[in-house]
């Protein structure tokens, strides 16, 4: 028995330190950032500033300036500290967005109660600490969702008095301005895209048809507010336009794509592309999720056979195939002539009084009926646990708004109380690959593709740790995250308590908040 607990005991050794290991032969993390964390409230926000490097803000939450003091650090390209200061504002005061453009990081501070439309703007620059200070006052309290820079323009999007609002601040001149066109009580504001290189900006709104299904409207300013376009989309008869990405301006024409439903259903059916020029729809096409090549990979090898075959032959009887999805769309990728549409799946997840869970995908396919297993029995109380993510999907476009290639990213080992883009995509013009790279509990899961084909398969490389006798112990989820940075690099970051009872030098147990600098090989996916 002695030697079966012993063999047992190495084995489970060897499996722990296999689990420790990179599976990705592409994915590298080269340099790494460690910041003391003084208590469980001490905050961190990373803003990249492309390759000026990047900016930390650190909220200590100490008993003396709660609210008041945030320290900025400025970071290379290889995170040495550039430099580093304090920035003081009103008692009250919460952090609320930023944004980066033209060489500055803006900082946008707002008050919590009762006097929501005093604004704070600072704007630092990203080789020096000189600080700029913008008071802004909105008149009316604005919830704000969306903070843009262009130029000399503040733009500030969000809600009034439940409906949508769009505010131009000029740091010149000092005024705030409110665009017409904008305030509607049956809008939503999905997307706001500027275009610095033509100083215009786009703004991509939910709205409600006559016939009380939804569609889309883009409307277009000039930096100053200028209207130049207003264009509703016509979905045609019987259809919903869910949710929309948009790109900017390309010489004239303008992209939109989104998630549609049928006959006012919340859920989607698929995917659609609507190509506009100089404001004018030229084109709609839709795009069933059974029309995908790839969209059902995640799916274990058997359920997906199954599930292609019940497709097949509900197309060969000339029956239509009911799907029902929740997709969140991300921004939309321009890369040599194709326009990538990403987008994530989920659903919610429900806890009962009586300890069940609910809130299992709604089978994925649909055939026919009008109800899913996402239902739930009126007799039942349910409380929200979180969004249960499936896969992601990657869809490329042609001009004219055919599908070219698809594919997916299995992430179903993410749940998470809030919707967010966990799923960064990096495409290499040289090789032509796509990399699609999350974050999630301390391991950074990849995937690489060339168009429909599978260059390396779903991988994990747990994050890097400063010192080889590290140990994570544990992870904050809110905290953690990943994003784009410039070229061929992204950053990851997060909180963690790390132990180490080996190097004297180091302290045995330690909280910190780390930045870890990612890049992938460009010479190995050439081969």
């Amino acid at each position: 028995m002695k030697y079966v607990v012993t063999l047992w005991l190495v084995l489970t050794v060897c499996l722990a330190n296999a689990q420790e290991q990179d599976t990705s032969s592409f994915i590298k993390q080269t340099h790494r950032l460690e910041l003391e964390v003084y208590n469980d409230y001490h905050n961190f926000t990373v803003i990249p500033g492309d390759d000026n490097g990047l900016l930390v803000v650190s909220e200590p939450n100490d008993e003396r300036t709660v609210g008041e003091r945030w320290e900025m650090i400025g970071l290379d390209t290889n995170l040495n500290e550039r430099w580093r200061q304090n920035v003081f504002a009103n008692a009250g005061t919460y952090f609320k967005g930023y944004d980066y453009n033209e060489d500055n990081y803006y900082l946008l501070f707002g008050r919590r109660q009762f006097r929501e439309e005093e604004l704070t703007v600072f704007r630092l620059g990203a080789e020096r600490n000189d600080t700029t200070t913008f008071r802004i006052n909105t008149v009316f309290p604005i919830d704000l969702e969306f903070f843009e820079i262009m130029g000399n323009t503040i733009i500030f999007g969000g809600y009034a008095f439940y409906k949508p609002v769009i505010m131009l601040f000029n740091m010149n001149e000092k005024l705030p301005k409110v665009l017409p066109g904008v305030y509607n009580n049956f809008a939503s504001i999905l997307d706001l895209i500027p275009n610095d290189r033509l100083n215009i900006f786009s703004v991509v709104m939910g709205d409600r048809l006559p016939s009380k299904y939804n569609t889309v409207t883009i409307k277009s300013y000039a930096s100053d507010g200028t209207p130049i376009q207003d264009r509703t989309l016509n979905p045609g008869k019987e259809t919903n336009l869910l949710d929309a990405a948009s790109t900017s301006f390309l010489s004239g024409y303008q992209y939109i794509a989104g998630t549609y439903s049928k006959r006012k259903n919340e859920y989607s059916r698929g995917l659609y592309l609507a190509r506009l020029k100089n404001g004018i729809q030229e084109s709609i096409l839709y795009h069933n999720y059974g029309d995908l090549q790839n969209f059902f990979v995640h799916m274990s090898d058997r359920r997906e056979q199954r599930v292609k075959e019940r497709i097949k032959r509900r197309k060969a009887s000339g029956k239509r195939i009911r799907f029902n999805y929740r997709l969140a769309i991300h921004n939309m990728i321009e890369q040599d002539g194709q326009y990538l549409m990403i987008g994530e799946a989920y659903y919610p997840r429900y806890r009962h009084a009586s300890g069940g869970i609910a809130g299992m995908p709604l089978n994925n396919v649909n055939y026919g009926t009008t109800s899913g297993a996402n239902s739930l029995p009126n007799n039942f109380n349910p409380y929200f646990i979180g969004y249960k993510y499936t896969h992601a999907v990657v869809v490329a476009f042609d001009k004219s708004g055919r599908i070219l290639w698809d594919n997916s990213f299995e992430i179903n080992d993410v749940q998470t109380p809030y919707l967010k883009e966990y799923v960064k995509v990096k495409y290499d013009p040289v090789s032509n690959k796509t990399i699609l790279i999350y974050l999630y509990n301390n391991v950074i899961k990849s995937k690489i593709i060339d168009e429909n084909e599978i260059i390396e398969a779903k991988t994990r490389n747990p994050v890097k740790l400063t010192y080889e006798s590290d140990k994570a112990k544990s992870t904050d989820k809110t905290m953690e995250g990943l994003e784009n940075w410039y070229g061929d690099n992204l950053l990851a970051y997060g909180k963690q308590r790390i132990r180490n009872l080996r190097d004297p030098s180091v302290k045995g147990n330690r909280k910190i908040f780390y930045i870890n600098k990612i890049t992938y090989e460009k010479n190995l996916l050439l081969e």
